[in-house]
């Protein structure tokens, strides 16, 4: 076990770890390098657009309907570049020298769109990935999610 790190993600963090290796008989311990809260994912659709969906109507006739130009997909382009974030810092961290693996986790319904956005030296860095959202679990059960996966 040389140079390894354990990445943890999902929406709303990132969180990268060194792994320390065994040393003297002692299990390997996780040191915490790298930790982020994305704010912009944790914010309501109403805090970052200036009108409500649907508030204004074109006026007129028996329904009132909402608005032609109105943005529908605005949720989905916002996870996209959430997600597409998310891989652009695991690529960063990957490139960094000295780094030989990485054990990688992120919440299943994000997981295979970030290794999507990785560049092919760091995609073959990775030696587990485990489809799970495990940033909320203590550094001293991570490892074990790794060994069990």
């Amino acid at each position: 076990m040389k140079n390894k790190l354990v990445v943890v993600t999902d929406l709303g963090s990132f969180k990268a770890y060194k792994l320390d290796p065994h040393d003297f008989g002692r299990s390997p311990r996780l040191e915490l390098l790298h930790a982020v809260e994305i704010a912009d994912a944790h914010e309501k659709l109403t805090d970052k657009v200036s009108d409500l969906a649907g508030r204004f109507g074109k006026g007129g006739g028996p329904n009132n309907a909402t608005a032609v130009g109105e943005r529908h997909n605005i949720e989905i382009e916002q996870r996209k570049r959430l997600v597409r974030r998310l891989a652009d810092r695991l690529n960063t961290l990957l490139r960094g020298p000295g780094v030989d693996g990485c054990y990688f986790a992120a919440s299943k319904e994000i997981n295979h769109q970030i290794l999507d956005g990785l560049e092919a030296p760091a995609r073959a860095k990775i030696e587990k990935n485990v489809a799970a959202d495990l940033t909320k679990l203590d550094k001293t059960m991570l490892l074990d999610r790794f060994v069990a996966a």
